[in-house]
């Protein structure tokens, strides 16, 4: 099968900014050109932008560039994002060995929900989950439990979105939202589209500053995981959300 085609312009200007990085020093237009083989004219198109977006930096002295804010800014946000992951991911290993489920992580970003880690039940019949793959913020569990437990400016574009998309009463959202953060835990009881599995739990993770880091979501089939409030499923999930949370430093 042939590989889907990507933006060449965004793989191009990834290249410049890895040359940038390899060299581990500022450069000039010339030796950037040199380095990737493209026109000067060319290139200054792509230099103008990254020092517009604080990417790169320009020395107007020495006409060098090098690495910019914005580089260190989203490093260390994806630092930081890969840090929750690797203190969370054993706790998925657990919820695995003691209940035999599948489950996740979840980030909030810019298009909502965001599935960043899984782990699988490692049953015949598993629940196929697409790292990177977005959720409904109003239909699936993880978006529930994002809708309640984040401040509302940051949900409110896709909350009034889905109300109309999904045909939503604002009233009986809004009172489900409250029912989840005094749970705190949300739920999915029956089939949504395309998300997989037809039931699961999830409950936030919290920060140091009491803020929500993650969501972490137990994932299955009807029959086979109970997402009542005092399943063991649902105790499971609280217990690792608790725990993560104490090791994020999240205040007592």
């Amino acid at each position: 099968m042939a590989s889907p085609k990507g933006i060449q312009s965004v793989e191009h200007a990834i290249f410049i900014l890895d040359q940038v990085k390899k060299a581990k020093k500022p450069l000039t237009l010339t030796e950037l050109s040199t380095l990737t083989g493209m026109s000067k004219s060319r290139l200054q198109k792509y230099l103008v932008s990254f020092v517009k977006l604080a990417i790169l930096t320009l020395n107007e002295k020495e006409k060098t560039y090098n690495l910019g804010p914005k580089l260190i800014e989203l490093g260390l946000s994806a630092q930081s994002q890969f840090d929750i992951i690797s203190v969370i991911a054993p706790f998925l290993l657990e919820i695995k060995e003691e209940l035999n489920q599948s489950s996740l992580i979840a980030f909030w970003t810019e298009q909502g929900p965001t599935i960043v880690n899984y782990q699988g039940s490692g049953r015949i019949i598993n629940v196929g989950i697409e790292v990177g793959s977005y959720t409904p913020l109003l239909k699936s569990s993880v978006g529930k439990c994002f809708a309640a437990f984040l401040p509302e400016h940051l949900t409110k574009e896709l909350f009034d979105y889905e109300l109309v998309c999904y045909e939503l009463d604002r009233d009986e959202v809004v009172k489900e939202l409250n029912e989840i953060r005094a749970l705190g835990f949300s739920y999915r009881d029956r089939n949504f589209g395309d998300l997989p599995g037809n039931v699961s739990a999830a409950a936030p993770v919290f920060d140091h500053s009491d803020q929500v880091a993650a969501v972490v979501c137990i994932i299955g089939f009807e029959g086979d995981l109970n997402v009542d409030r005092n399943s063991k499923a649902v105790n499971k999930l609280k217990e690792v959300v608790e725990n993560v949370s104490r090791l994020l430093g999240q205040p007592i």
